[in-house]
């Protein structure tokens, strides 16, 4: 029996962070505003799906594309994922298929795949495959470009601590490389040689830059170098590549399946973000790109949803965890010796905490 698309609901949560985040471009990072998208279907079924930024006035904007998409999809056959994905797509032709486009149909897709577990009975990485049961993460919420470097060996000391077996380190940005590979070099000597240090150098790097970081990463025995060039320069992220001193890790920002053959040649472990691509849906069809090439895929960001797009299929690698989103779920997945342990509930698994989505909500 066909579940109907009744209604779609929006709610906007402004998340604080426990201090502010000083990025290069962006100045001072200090909450993340996440946009709660509910849809709802005639079988009494309500699929959650979500797109976060820093700016809750260009969340708004995202809320705007939905409600525009909104009375286009009610009456539709909520099953129909790729259909709807489809449908989505057309709609927002004249916005590019990038940006704001974008995360406003992963939002409204994530959430029509948790209605599709929900009446399957099935968490979503089973539904998709059921490749592994666990998935391995990265903490990725600390080790800043602007701590000073006692601060950058307290925290990794403390990620340590906590039963974390991996770790991204940020670089660039402008300071000198001698001065970086010193802070790389402390932060390896506090964890020692079987934790695995991911760098990420946020598009800041020369392609000469990038050769020279990768080759003294290689030298402290880091596990990847990640976006060292500008964002979507395929060849400049291969001429870094060809010199063979650390894998390459780059894609998060691309938005269309069809970039995922320009990345191939670029990259030796791609990065995924379903909110980026537009949701689950075109997720899918890059990751069998990546898979039929037989590369690993890894995530960015969005933990509690793309946990379970790794562990379904055979090429999911690593997930990059933050707790940013923890405050508004009740019982949130969280790590435990270096993994996230998938769950038995339905769909995505998420409940929200109502009284922490009211205390955070902008109205």
């Amino acid at each position: 029996m066909s579940a109907l698309i009744e209604r779609i609901t929006t709610r906007l949560v402004a998340l604080p962070l426990a201090e502010p985040i000083l990025h290069p471009f962006m100045g001072a990072r200090t909450q993340f505003a996440t946009l709660l998208v509910e849809v709802h279907s005639s079988d009494g079924c309500t699929g959650l799906g979500y797109a976060s930024i820093e700016s809750v006035e260009m969340v708004r904007a995202i809320e705007c594309i939905i409600r525009g998409l909104e009375p286009r999809l009610k009456g539709l056959d909520a099953g129909r994922r790729a259909f709807i994905y489809e449908r989505m797509h057309n709609l927002t032709v004249d916005l590019l298929h990038d940006g704001a486009s974008n995360l406003a149909m992963a939002a409204i897709d994530v959430a029509l795949w948790d209605i599709c577990g929900k009446q399957a009975g099935l968490p979503l990485w089973r539904l998709l495959g059921g490749y592994r049961d666990t998935v391995p993460v990265y903490a990725s919420w600390t080790l800043w470009r602007h701590m000073p470097i006692e601060r950058l060996e307290s925290e990794a000391a403390m990620l340590v601590e906590m039963g974390h077996t991996a770790m991204k380190l940020r670089m660039g940005g402008g300071r000198p490389l001698a001065e970086d590979v010193e802070r790389a070099r402390a932060v390896r000597h506090v964890v020692g040689p079987n934790v695995n240090i991911m760098v990420d150098a946020l598009w800041g790097s020369t392609v000469d830059e990038g050769i020279r970081m990768a080759h003294a990463l290689a030298e402290l025995g880091y596990a990847w170098l990640e976006e060292p060039v500008r964002e979507n320069d395929f060849e400049g992220l291969a001429r870094v590549r060809a010199e063979q001193a650390l894998p390459i890790a780059a894609g998060e920002r691309i938005s269309r399946v069809e970039h995922v053959a320009s990345l191939l040649p670029a990259v030796d472990h791609p990065i995924l973000d379903a909110h980026h691509l537009g949701g689950v849906t075109p997720w899918l069809k890059a990751a069998a790109i990546l898979e039929t090439a037989n590369r690993p895929v890894s995530a960015h960001s969005h933990p509690f949803v793309h946990m379970h797009l790794l562990a379904a299929v055979r090429a999911g690698a690593w997930i990059e965890y933050m707790p940013w989103w923890d405050a508004i779920f009740v019982d949130p997945p969280t790590p435990r010796e270096g993994k996230l342990v998938m769950s038995e509930k339905p769909g995505l698994g998420l409940t929200l905490d109502e009284e922490a989505v009211r205390r955070f909500e902008v109205r």
